[in-house]
């Protein structure tokens, strides 16, 4: 396997591209992974750019646009990244797509992936790479592909610079919208996951006693917002979305770690909370804080750990929280210094901060059923 990564701060969308693609002449890529913020009003011409410059008509494209994006030189506000595959044919690569995302995200969800399994007569895809449209209930999306987990599914919700109003997914030559995207590996693909997502508890858990989508209305008898001033001390705030999130304890599963993060803009009403993400009426919840010194520590902590496996990777993919970033602030790029640290500089990365992650947990060198993540760092990894 054999891997390029290269970014642009080029606005126009066509010379975006092919600076893009001119970095990756040489490696005549099988698979291109994309990421974008959201600044180019014809993002088609980027990808049409794209396919112009390499001239293959077998060529993937996947990505999709975020909150900036990440780059093996560090984190950036406005432009395009890219990484480039090639496995010399040892990789078989499938994309596929679905609309209706925001009517029916699970129904949506789960019709992507029966199609996927489909692809080479029910053989398992080896990994699958997906993104979605951010304006759904992730929730619903996080049940499709935890109920698919035959095989790794890793991505993230598409983000737009933190207006949640807009954004662009990439599937070849289309540029979509309410829609879920996914690339499928079939064959000997070597690649490692890790997940960082330690927060600081806060207080005694609640049972959610009422939930309607991505809104929880009320915890232990009273108001979720009064739920999260009473284990807190303060009201909820604008300003905590990317710092309060809500963990979902599950007492059979103690090492899988689920959070969902409190963002104040999709709150219904004054008095209930609205999250990335539902969570059902039934399950116990406790407030967790971000707190920046343990967010960075963790990072470093998990790629030394792959380091230490033996792995060698040659490229890596990033999906980070946008939540994170917003914490951190330039500190971000901590989460590509650890990378780069361990692995060399020479690495080739790209990414993009997300408004939801996907992507199984590694517990006594197993993968856990997918799962869908707030306020998380997810890294795939890809060998020799």
């Amino acid at each position: 396997m054999r891997a390029v990564s290269t970014s642009t701060n080029a606005l126009d969308a066509y010379r975006a591209g092919v600076e893009l693609a001119d970095a990756m002449v040489d490696l005549d890529p099988e698979v291109i992974f994309l990421f974008t913020s959201v600044h180019y009003d014809q993002p088609e011409e980027l990808v049409e750019a794209l396919r112009d410059t390499l001239s293959n008509d077998k060529l993937i494209i996947i990505g999709t646009t975020g909150d900036g994006y990440y780059e093996s030189h560090g984190v950036e506000e406005v432009g395009a990244a890219a990484l480039g595959l090639n496995s010399e044919g040892k990789v078989r690569w499938y994309i596929d797509s679905e609309p209706g995302l925001r009517e029916s995200p699970g129904q949506v969800t789960t019709n992507l992936l029966d199609r996927l399994v489909e692809v080479e007569s029910g053989a398992l895809p080896t990994l699958v790479f997906m993104t979605s449209d951010f304006r759904a209930d992730a929730s619903l999306v996080g049940e499709a592909i935890e109920r698919e987990s035959r095989f790794p599914i890793i991505g993230g919700m598409a983000a737009d610079d933190n207006k949640m109003t807009s954004c662009i997914l990439y599937c070849n030559g289309e540029v979509l919208q309410d829609a879920v995207v996914a690339v499928a590996a079939f064959g000997p693909l070597n690649f490692d996951i890790s997940v960082s997502n330690t927060l600081t508890p806060i207080g005694k858990p609640g049972r959610v006693d009422d939930a309607q989508g991505t809104n929880i209305i009320r915890v232990d008898g009273i108001h979720a917002t009064e739920f999260i001033e009473r284990e807190t001390g303060k009201p909820v705030l604008q300003t905590d979305r990317g710092i309060t999130s809500l963990t979902i304890i599950d007492p059979e599963q103690s090492g899988i770690r689920r959070l969902r993060s409190i963002v104040p803009d999709f709150s219904s009403s004054e008095t209930s909370l609205g999250l990335f993400g539902g969570i059902e009426k039934g399950k116990t919840v406790q407030v967790c804080l971000a707190e920046p010194d343990m967010i960075i520590r963790e990072v470093y902590e998990r790629y030394r750990e792959q380091k230490a496996q033996g792995f060698k990777p040659v490229g890596g993919l990033v999906v980070s929280c946008v939540g994170r970033k917003w914490l951190l602030g330039k500190e971000i790029e901590h989460e590509l210094n650890a990378l780069t640290s361990e692995f060399g500089s020479a690495l080739p990365i790209a990414g993009f901060p997300s408004f939801g992650e996907i992507g199984p947990i590694k517990l006594e060198g197993q993968y856990t059923r997918n799962l869908f993540h707030n306020m998380t760092c997810i890294t795939l990894l890809i060998g020799e």
